[in-house]
């Protein structure tokens, strides 16, 4: 079976596409796109595909993350988000023969590109040379979840303002930086799982034939998204939740409610110059509605993959790159785009203007294109790969880290010793920068006597006990204050802390920082 499937992954392998040379080119013909997004349930290898119970083995169960694959290729994706990958990103990409980007947990049989103004919200994917869409992809909250309350008896208030404190915050960046890149023309796509149902399934049609649903609800998710312009392509192409409800969750598994709600809570959205043709849920042989049937399904969420016909569109000046932290020596890729001729790309310090550059290429006029650069002169630190004009004016401007081969994550602390209340500080460096990377507040040996040996691919390697935590938000090297927003207890109880650095939305941890305290 295993060697079934590398063959058949092979096959998508050769189709991938290359870079593409530089160069104007005429506006391309439509291109037919099919976008996924499917819940890996924890990195895709934590469930036993034989009981559906949680995965025991030291190092993971290796065949659901093949099982994965297969699904994504059975479906004829040809760009996937990826909820709960939890460091898998790059591992699923592979089996696939496809492009990766961990920061956005998006793979893509298209080269992707992680443009300046992204801001970890959103890839390009290059369709054709010089010509883009835009992926964007995201995972909100799962608890407390609204159609439980409805199931418990809360009323329509109280679920809206659990909704809007619990799940609509999540959605801001992806509110404020869409929509401007669909108003200049570019293709965007927003995939999820967004533990929110849909207004469009809850109606008061609904409510008379679903005894789970009590009363139509205006999902504040689902309402946001649509005022901004997103349409929701599956119930774009099945228009009667009634006749076709597209339940996603759940096919089952360890996380199931004894007293389950199901539901559609996994999206492909999209806006700007994009037609859906069709909308297919992917899911276990035999299940309600679904489309794409594939054995043992190794997943709690089923997928839905849509079909479009995009117009790739050149999008506003930006500079890109493969990868935002780079290892001294290893060459460091940069894409370009512009509407209009640049002059050079250059390297240059963070911050810094073009004139200091430290390495620069001239462009030749073209409008898009991708120079390499060396690295093994440059210092551990952080710099900005920069587009500029004729007259050195910077038009673009992305940051990018380099670090020595042998640097290992690093995190601490600014003080080693607090009064009850007082912020705290914590620094780092050399993470690698995935979407869900997080920093964990824990008592002193917490969970060091859980620690599972090995590599601590399955469970909570000892990293379940967390007090609060603050994400990263993708950036390599940062800093970060808890305090009373940080979803934790607060003030801290005197006594001795300390500081994790954990993986994409995991419980692996790469750094731990030096004991603190906390006074009386």
């Amino acid at each position: 079976m295993q060697r079934l499937l590398l063959g058949l992954l092979a096959v998508i392998a050769a189709g991938a596409s290359a870079a593409a040379p530089a160069g104007a080119n005429p506006p391309p013909p439509d291109v037919v796109l099919k976008v996924m997004t499917q819940n890996i349930f924890h990195g895709g290898d934590e469930l036993n595909l034989r009981t559906r119970e949680f995965c025991h083995l030291e190092t993971g169960c290796v065949r659901g993350l093949q099982k994965i694959a297969f699904a994504i290729q059975r479906s004829g994706a040809d760009a996937v988000g990826l909820q709960e990958p939890e460091m898998n990103t790059q591992t699923i990409a592979d089996l696939l023969g496809w492009y990766a980007s961990p920061r956005t947990s998006i793979i893509s049989r298209y080269p992707l590109i992680d443009p300046s103004g992204g801001n970890g919200v959103y890839v390009y994917a290059e369709l054709s040379p010089g010509r883009y869409v835009a992926l964007a992809n995201t995972h909100l909250p799962s608890d407390p979840y609204g159609p439980y309350l409805v199931r418990d008896g809360g009323t329509l208030q109280q679920v809206l303002q659990l909704e809007r404190t619990a799940r609509l915050p999540f959605i801001a960046d992806q509110l404020r930086e869409l929509p401007p890149l669909a108003a200049a023309g570019v293709p965007v796509f927003l995939t999820g799982d967004f533990n929110s149902p849909s207004s469009l399934d809850w109606t008061a049609a609904v409510a008379a034939v679903r005894s789970d649903v009590h009363y139509p609800v205006n999902w504040p998710v689902s309402d946001a998204l649509r005022r901004v312009g997103f349409v929701d392509s599956y119930r774009e192409i099945h228009s009667d939740p009634i006749a076709v409800p597209g339940f996603t969750w759940t096919p089952g598994g360890p996380e199931e409610d004894p007293h389950e709600v199901f539901d559609r809570i996994d999206w492909v959205l999209h806006m700007g110059p994009v037609r859906a043709t069709a909308s297919r849920i992917v899911g276990e042989p035999g299940g309600p509605d679904v489309d794409v049937e594939v054995g043992p399904w190794p997943s709690d969420h089923r997928g839905v993959v849509s079909t479009f016909r995009v117009a790739p569109a050149a999008p506003p000046t930006f500079v890109g790159v493969t990868g935002r932290l780079i290892d001294r020596g290893d060459p460091l890729k940069v894409w370009f785009g512009t509407r209009a001729p640049a002059n050079r790309v250059a390297i240059v310090h963070a911050g810094d203007p073009a004139s200091a550059a430290l390495l620069s290429q001239p462009t030749g006029g073209a409008l898009h294109g991708t120079p390499v650069f060396p690295t093994a002169g440059l210092s551990p630190g952080a710099y900005d790969a920069v587009l500029a004009d004729a007259s050195g004016r910077v038009t673009a401007r992305m940051r990018v880290w380099v670090k020595a081969p042998a640097a290992k994550p690093w995190i601490a602390t600014t003080r080693l010793a607090y009064a009850p209340g007082e912020p705290i500080v914590v620094r780092w460096r050399n993470d690698p920068g995935m979407h869900w990377d997080w920093i964990g507040l824990f008592r002193a040996g917490a969970g060091d006597a859980h620690q599972h040996p090995a590599n601590c691919s399955v469970g909570y390697c000892g990293n379940g006990y967390y007090l609060a935590y603050e994400y990263t938000h993708t950036d390599p090297s940062g800093q970060v204050t808890f305090d009373a927003g940080s979803g934790g207890p607060w003030p801290l109880k005197p006594g001795t802390y300390q500081m994790r650095l954990l993986l994409d939305d995991g419980y692996r941890d790469v750094a731990r920082s030096v004991e603190f305290v906390v006074r009386p």
